[in-house]
């Protein structure tokens, strides 16, 4: 029997050590899980991955949680909210839940808490039905499983992604052969456009070649440019010299 694929998180939250260690912490209990510091940084984003489930901050700057809430039950109706909040009293908890929220936490719950409460809500939750497994092409032969975050070569040989790696690939794929910016592609992942988080990026890409290299015995074909960022370019070998 084949493993079930990680349930996919996001948490929206702009503090962000709260986020990363949200973060962090469901990666390390076997959720696939990105964050975002605002609803205006989660868009891109939603554009390209439906989550299961969203852990959301109350105070966000811009749209706070009581607007994003209904928003996100336009996307995905069957989405599961984890409101996460500072503010204790009675009158806002049942201003969240009525937002549309299923669980309302303070941000003062241990990590271990809002796993298990995330967790529980998963639980409660009625799967999605799909009749097949979505996929989008990135060009003769390349396909992206975004049911199971993987990428399928020309071959027919799978390699599995984290939720990062398969964000790049999917905007890659999108792009259809132009260039996509680190800056695009860093705001994608919840990343701010700094000097690190590009030699970080850089970094990714390499290990999903490596690891399509690895399982698919074939090269990821893209290429790659200091001004320009990423392109996907099938039929031609991957390029990551600057």
């Amino acid at each position: 029997m084949a493993a079930t694929a990680p349930h996919i998180v996001f948490v929206i939250d702009d503090d962000a050590r709260l986020r990363d260690d949200l973060v962090d912490y469901l990666v390390g209990e076997g959720y696939e899980a990105m964050g975002f510091a605002s609803y205006e940084q989660f868009l891109p984003a939603s554009r390209l991955i439906q989550p299961a489930l969203v852990v959301l901050d109350l105070g966000l700057p811009g749209l706070d949680g009581l607007d994003v809430c209904p928003l996100l039950r336009t996307l995905w109706p069957d989405l599961g909210v984890v409101m996460l909040t500072s503010r204790s009293s009675v009158e806002q908890q049942e201003a969240g839940m009525q937002a549309g929220a299923d669980a309302y936490l303070s941000k003062t719950a241990s990590l271990a808490l809002v796993e298990a409460t995330v967790g529980s809500v998963l639980r409660r939750l009625k799967p999605a039905q799909r009749s097949t497994v979505e996929q989008t092409t990135g060009g003769p032969g390349w396909v992206l499983l975004e049911d199971d975050l993987k990428i399928v070569s020309p071959n027919g040989e799978q390699t599995v992604l984290t939720l990062n790696e398969f964000t790049l690939v999917q905007a890659l794929f999108n792009a259809r052969g132009d260039n996509v910016s680190r800056e695009v592609l860093l705001n994608l992942t919840g990343k701010t456009d700094t000097a690190t988080n590009r030699r970080n990026l850089d970094a990714t890409i390499s290990r999903i070649r490596a690891k399509t290299r690895t399982s698919a015995h074939t090269d990821l074909p893209v290429r790659a440019s200091y001004a320009n960022g990423y392109a996907f370019v099938p039929g031609r070998a991957g390029d990551l010299e600057h």
